[in-house]
């Protein structure tokens, strides 16, 4: 018997100068991812594939289960950014967070780097741009 279950977790993402900035509310599940990695596809198409480069800002409960992180990491390896920047200062568990974006993003091979602001993470992400 197949469970469907709800979206956990909200998003909202914008493209600018080559960043795709993804404003995320968790608690994250594979539901959720899955409608993610559709609006980050669609998002791709709005920056040059052979550089662009994202800013997560995750908000609230910033967490997942072990199978949707598992799942995501699997996306991740098939992108082509050249550094993901997170700004931790909207998460309510910044060190969990912290924990789960540095798995992910050491699975996925990524160039990452943890910020508490905006203008610093974008700032970092255009310089490897430039």
């Amino acid at each position: 018997m197949s469970t469907a279950f709800s979206v956990h977790g909200a998003k909202e993402i914008t493209v600018e100068n080559n960043i795709i900035t993804i404003r995320s509310v968790g608690p994250w599940n594979i539901e959720y991812f899955h409608l993610l990695h559709q609006d980050l596809i669609a998002a791709v198409t709005l920056v040059d594939f052979n550089n662009y480069a994202v800013l997560l800002v995750p908000l609230g409960e910033a967490i997942s289960v072990a199978e949707a992180l598992d799942y995501h990491v699997a996306f991740l390896k098939k992108g082509n950014t050249k550094a993901v920047a997170i700004n931790l200062a909207g998460s309510d568990v910044p060190n969990s967070t912290k924990s789960l974006c540095t798995k992910a993003y050491e699975q996925a091979g990524l160039n990452f780097k943890f910020f508490t602001s905006d203008e610093e993470a974008k700032q970092w992400l255009q310089d490897i741009l430039s």
